[in-house]
């Protein structure tokens, strides 16, 4: 039926489509339950209950079932419940319990049909008796707005109350208490009175007895985001409190001691309680073993690498966020993604230097290349994390590769003298004053390489990056996200603004020397336009533009030519230089006729026929990967796991990607790794293409951008504390590889 069929009349009365009653069923526990009438849902999210008098009774944080996943119309993808849901609502000590003879319950809840049409959101009150403590019987309660009643077995557990005055002992405006729920859970509650909040980045545990025990991640509840006055931005709970601990390896374990820190504040004397420290001795023998954690809660553990970062921006002050990011920025400003822009720099610099080149102009000028790329790397993050479209990916494609390429050459034969980039002289005329104003128009060109830079030249996925996208993505929060992403760009930059600033005394002065720069740079540019391509291109074209720019450069540099008896040492070694890029060129040209593709063995296997043998033994020394594409190529293959109980690593890789291939390369060649997974399913997600297909499986993990490695266990879920963001080398790949086998022992029966 379609939802404009179901008229208003033919709609069942609220009381009829859900059903409500409640009942105790224990003394310090309510069950509220819903009959829902076939064809009608509610809502997960829109449950509230709470107590009439707060000041008496206060209500801990319900335990609510598992739903179904529903693409609603209103609210998007969302948690419903269809036939009946049962709620359990547990009642939390409070110091005025003994003062109260009844509980009035106030419950809200909303639903709709399946046909379409919704209802307003519904408001019952329950009144549960607390006269009789000691009756043995409870009775169900169907609820209306005539407040029927049922009797409670047992009054719950009196709270000290507190002093007179507004301000209260800290163990009274925080109750704590910690329990095991099984062997490899613990739980931790806190009742915290009204108008005081727990600051979330405060609450901490940890293992005092025994040694060697270590606690796992704790799955905290989400709090609210405030701007405290004495930690800055900082996420804190107004309302109780649970908080799951695992514990790991905790088969044999008996007994152990778990000291918890915590602190908290008063909003209604400003009183900013000290850090409060409390130890429990928990006994584990007898209880039922671990249990596993329920996904929805799984998913919000933060594991990876990625999601520690990203829950330090939420714990941390601004300026520890900026400085941790700004020194991540300089440790990735010398990967293979940073690397291109020092030729790019320099050729800007050189090709600015016609006439005497100041110092202030080469900082000014590494400033205007510098700045635009750090603004960049921000303003494609907060657009990023906020719409989960990677402006850098969309960039990687071979139009626009090529024609960025295509803009190295240029640039390359400028440098060789064969003409001077210049606009059109109409535009040149409207532009004079602000050219001279920028010393020759260069720093305008410097912003603009550099923004291009930020886009095509290094789209490297790391940890601190994805770490901030993900935590713009969760809290919206494009401000905090974007400075991270800006210091970050400027720690990439701060290497590039040495190296441009100390080019004003490392390059020479006008004159033939400046000439023979300017060609080492106009090389260095070709060079990189096939670096370029080669994202693009097959290997085999790569090497034959490599051969030929070898060759090309060693017959510029004199390797054909005779030297004079007057060349003194720099002529000889320059004829030198060019004689080995003439030899390796040459080499690199053969061996890709004789079908080699390899730029640092062209030769290798090429003669003696050995060549197939040689292309066969290093076809077996590395990882064999089974391409997927889409969601549906990824169940597939996580069901053949399933099915031959193997566990599974998932590879993204594109072919615009330098960290894939330099993982393509080196890691998953390496011996110790390839022996490692030879019982694993390895699967590998080509994204070259940024399809629909592959936008919607990066978003079904929330990705944003190769290499990333996942790894499942053998029933498909994944194991994400082992998740790769980026280039790895072998060592560590190889520890993170027995990080996950251990995990798979600790989760098997």
């Amino acid at each position: 039926m379609q939802a404009h069929a179901l008229k208003q009349e033919d709609l069942l009365p609220p009381d009829e489509a859900f059903k409500f009653k409640a009942e105790m069923i224990a003394p310090d526990k309510i069950k509220a339950t819903w009959d829902i009438a076939d064809g009608y849902y509610l809502y997960r999210e829109r449950f509230n209950f709470e107590p009439d008098n707060p000041e008496n009774l206060t209500l801990a944080t319900p335990i609510f079932p598992k739903g179904d996943t529903k693409n609603d119309p209103n609210f998007g993808e969302t948690e419903v419940y269809h036939h009946e849901v049962v709620i359990e609502i547990p009642i939390a000590p409070n110091q005025n319990t003994a003062q109260a003879t009844e509980l009035a319950l106030k419950v809200k809840y909303q639903g709709c049909a399946d046909a379409g049409l919704c209802y307003p959101p519904q408001r019952k009150t329950a009144t549960l008796q607390l006269a009789a403590a000691n009756t043995d019987q409870v009775e169900p309660v169907t609820e209306n707005t005539n407040n029927n009643k049922s009797t409670l077995t047992d009054l719950i557990k009196q709270a000290q109350k507190p002093p007179a005055g507004n301000a209260i002992p800290v163990e009274q405006a925080f109750v704590f208490d910690m329990t095991a729920l099984d062997k490899g859970t613990l739980n931790a509650h806190w009742i915290i009175q009204p108008e005081h909040h727990l600051y979330r980045p405060k609450i901490k545990f940890s293992i005092k007895e025994p040694q060697g025990v270590k606690l796992g991640t704790p799955i905290f509840p989400t709090g609210e985001m405030v701007d405290d006055e004495y930690f800055g931005k900082i996420e804190v709970y107004g309302k109780d409190i649970d908080v799951k601990i695992p514990i790991l390896q905790a088969e044999s374990l008996q007994k152990l001691v778990v000291e918890t820190e915590y602190q908290g504040c008063s909003d209604s004397t400003g009183i900013c309680y000290p850090p409060v420290k409390q130890s429990h001795e928990l006994t584990l023998a007898g209880l039922p073993d671990a249990q596993p954690l329920e996904q929805e809660q799984a998913e919000t553990i933060p594991t990876s690498p990625e999601d520690a970062i990203s829950m330090r921006m939420r714990d941390d002050s601004y300026f520890s966020n900026l400085l941790f990011f700004f020194l991540a920025g300089l440790g990735l400003a010398f990967t293979p993604c940073v690397f291109p822009m020092i030729p790019i720099l320099s050729g800007i610099i050189a090709g600015s230097s016609n006439n005497d080149l100041s110092p202030r102009k080469a900082f000014l000028l590494s400033l205007s290349y510098v700045m635009p790329m750090a603004l960049t790397y921000a303003i494609v993050g907060v657009v990023a994390g906020l719409s989960g479209a990677n402006l850098q990916v969309m960039f990687q494609n071979p139009w626009i590769i090529g024609s960025f390429a295509g803009l190295f050459v240029l640039l390359a034969f400028s440098m060789f003298g064969f003409y001077d980039l210049q606009m059109p002289a109409s535009i040149q005329s409207r532009l004079t004053e602000i050219s001279n104003r920028q010393q020759g128009g260069s720093f305008i060109g410097a912003g603009i390489m550099g923004i291009l830079s930020a886009l095509i030249v290094g789209p490297c996925v790391t940890a601190p990056l994805i770490g901030a996208l993900v935590y713009i993505a969760q809290t919206r929060d494009a401000l905090l996200g974007g400075l991270s992403l800006f210091s970050l760009g400027l720690g990439m930059g701060l290497p590039l603004l040495m190296i441009g600033t100390s080019a004003s005394s490392l390059l020479p002065r006008a004159g033939a020397w400046m000439d023979t720069t300017k060609a080492i740079f106009g090389i260095m540019m070709l060079g990189l336009a096939i670096w370029m391509l080669s994202r693009v291109v097959p290997p085999e074209v790569t090497m034959a533009l490599t051969g030929t720019l070898l060759v090309s450069s060693g017959i510029y540099m004199g390797a054909l030519e005779r030297i004079n008896d007057e060349a003194g040492g720099w002529g000889r070694f320059w004829k030198s230089l060019g004689l080995i890029m003439l030899f390796y060129g040459g080499m690199i040209l053969f061996g890709v006729a004789a079908g080699s593709s390899s730029l640092l063995q062209p030769l290798k296997g090429v003669f003696g026929g050995g060549y197939a043998m040689v292309t066969s033994a290093a076809a077996e020394n590395k990882l064999h990967f089974q391409r997927i594409k889409g969601m549906e190529g990824l169940q597939q293959a996580l069901e053949q796991a399933k099915n031959q109980n193997k566990a599974v690593m998932l590879d993204f890789y594109a072919d615009w990607c330098v960290s894939c291939k330099e993982l393509e390369h080196k890691t998953f060649k390496d011996q110790n790794v390839v022996t490692s997974l030879k019982d694993t399913l390895l699967i590998q997600a080509d994204v070259t293409a940024d399809d629909a297909q592959d936008k919607a499986l990066n978003k079904h993990f929330g990705l944003f951008g190769p290499p990333q490695v996942l790894f499942f266990a053998p029933n498909g879920k994944e194991i994400k504390a082992v998740r790769l963001a980026g280039y790895e080398a072998p060592e560590p790949f190889l520890q993170r590889i027995q990080r996950f086998q251990q995990n798979l022992q600790q989760k098997a029966p």
